[in-house]
């Protein structure tokens, strides 16, 4: 039996780069001819987002990638005409194409522990097997996951490249601004002296300045959907940290946004013409942290279980001002540490009531993957503040990646249970 369990494993790793590398080089190609992209129908936006997804990625496969952990500035990356790759993303969509369960076996063989979050367990089996493009530098930040400044590292030894982790701190003030602002000047430096490419001022300009377009659609994007008749519901908004924070300060991260905004507009009028009004007795939801990128039926349990829509998610809130273009690592450093994930815990919760407060909402759900330290921590003591300002919270346990941590029934059950809770409340 451990010998066949070998050679499955041995099968994997030879199939499994080859696939990985030729799937986005195909799905490429797929989208120039088609037009379409490979997200939902209902609302265009997300077709052109799975496309630019694609494009990136496709390029990084053929010229080289800087890797880089979530929240490594990518304004940065694209102002110098290269190409970022999210390791966590990338480990989404291996989880989305159903290649995560060999990944993590190859992390098992590695000695990764199975405590660590899939996310990363998921890049670094992929990094190990080959599968990612050839990197250019790795760059990670120690913003929220600690699990990040360990995976740069692994792959630093891996792949035999240099890399740097951008320490952010806790608070702001002057000092830590100045702090960080000297590193960001640094990673740049790095990358000039690594690629043979200089930052050109008119380019970090462009992308500061697209980085801005991008945001103030957001906010605009985050209004619209103060409207009842918003159709953007259940699982669909947890998919913007794609432009968010992996495409924003590019055109693409623009054009999402704006698309998606003109989209619901017309949806949300069209309704309202038809004579379509709210419905008073409808659940309406929060969600905190990701979901489950394999198939899953988690949103289809939460919909099952009554009249039930989720209004917002908390990866959506804009945390940071404005960029100055005058000052854009300055203003990089401080969009960083402005995080609300970062720093006490109190920075969160406070986002979270305003969040519960400004959308209406009867309830909260935290999903919980297997593994994030950081916000499993947090949850209990979360919750009871929630209690307090008469929210209810369910935390549902699960994995983002893995889907062997992933109980369907349970769900259902404690679903099913929290949403009777809510309509009995209301």
């Amino acid at each position: 039996m451990l010998n066949i369990k070998r050679a499955k494993r041995k099968v994997a790793r030879k199939l499994t780069p080859y696939f990985l590398k030729e799937l986005f080089r195909w799905l490429n190609i797929y989208t120039k001819i088609t037009g379409k992209g490979i997200g939902k129908e209902e609302l265009k936006a997300f077709e052109d987002l799975s496309r630019y997804v694609i494009e990136i990625f496709y390029r990084t496969y053929k010229h080289g990638s800087i890797w880089t952990t979530l929240f490594v500035p990518s304004e940065l990356i694209f102002a110098m005409k290269l190409y970022p790759f999210s390791l966590e993303i990338a480990a989404a969509l291996s989880s989305k194409f159903g290649q995560s369960s060999h990944s993590l076996a190859e992390a098992d063989m590695a000695a990764i522990p199975t405590d660590v979050c899939s996310f990363h367990r998921t890049a670094l089996g992929n990094a190990y097997m080959g599968v990612y493009p050839r990197p250019l530098f790795l760059a990670g930040t120690s913003t929220i996951c600690d699990s990040n400044i360990k995976t740069i590292k692994i792959c630093e030894s891996i792949t035999g490249k240099k890399s740097m982790i951008i320490d952010v701190p806790y608070e702001m003030n002057d000092n830590s601004v100045k702090y960080l602002t000297n590193q960001l000047i640094s990673l740049t430096k790095c990358l000039e002296e690594i690629t043979g490419k200089k930052m050109e001022k008119h380019s970090l300009a462009e992308a500061i300045d697209l980085s801005n377009q991008a945001r103030e659609k957001m906010l605009e994007l985050n209004h619209v959907r103060l409207d009842p008749l918003s159709p953007l519901a259940g699982g669909d908004g947890l998919g913007f940290m794609l432009p968010s924070h992996f495409l924003i300060g590019s055109e693409n991260a623009v054009k999402f946004y704006t698309k998606m905004v003109e989209e619901l507009k017309v949806i949300i009028a069209s309704k309202r013409d038809n004579g379509e009004k709210a419905d008073e007795k409808e659940i309406r939801l929060l969600w905190l942290e990701l979901k489950p990128y394999f198939k899953a039926d988690v949103f289809d349990k939460i919909e099952n279980a009554g009249n039930t829509k989720i209004v917002f998610e908390e990866i959506n809130h804009v945390y940071w001002d404005k960029l100055d273009p005058d000052k854009p690592y300055e203003s990089l450093a401080r969009k960083l540490i402005s995080n609300h994930n970062n720093g006490p815990l109190e920075n969160r919760l406070k986002v979270i009531k305003t969040l519960a407060k400004d959308y209406n909402v009867d309830g909260i759900i935290a999903f919980s993957t297997w593994g994030c330290r950081r916000n499993n921590a947090a949850i209990p003591t979360i919750k009871t503040e929630l209690a307090r300002e008469g929210y209810p919270l369910l935390n549902l346990d699960g994995d983002c990646v893995d889907d062997t941590n992933y109980m369907s029934g349970q769900i259902a059950t404690r679903t099913e249970g929290f949403i009777e809770m809510l309509s009995a409340r209301k």
